[in-house]
């Protein structure tokens, strides 16, 4: 029986762009906090807006990573990226009822970008084993 194998190369490829657009998209969002904290109060707008784009890439992710047959630790992380933003969500809503929880916001995020990175080294090293 004859396997396909296009699939799962598509799916690997469009799990790198995605993850290497999750992780600039991360870094931009930190530079619009930065806009927001040092430049203009105005800025948080931009700030809350644009994560609102790239939030569910994670779960797309996770979706990639399983029908690139990626090893099932690829796809734990790439949900514990959605986590994660879940938890930046839920920090930044519900900052007036949680309190000093709040502060997790940015401790969160500096997590994300780390995971983030992790992914694109992982994602490296798996392709590098596939190519010899």
């Amino acid at each position: 029986m004859m396997v396909d194998r296009s699939y799962p190369r598509m799916a690997r490829v469009c799990f790198m762009a995605l993850a290497w657009l999750f992780t600039v998209s991360v870094a931009i969002q930190v530079f619009f906090a930065g806009l927001a904290l040092f430049v203009s109060p105005d800025n948080w707008l931009i700030h809350a807006n644009f994560a609102r784009y790239f939030s569910l890439l994670p779960l797309i992710m996770a979706v990639l990573a399983w029908t690139a047959r990626f090893p099932g630790k690829m796809i734990r992380r790439s949900l514990g990226l959605l986590g994660m933003t879940i938890g930046m969500f839920l920090t930044a809503v519900l900052s007036s009822r949680i309190g000093m929880l709040s502060a997790l916001h940015p401790v969160i995020a500096i997590m994300l970008f780390g995971s983030s990175i992790a992914i694109l080294r992982r994602f490296g090293i798996l392709t590098q084993r596939t190519h010899r």
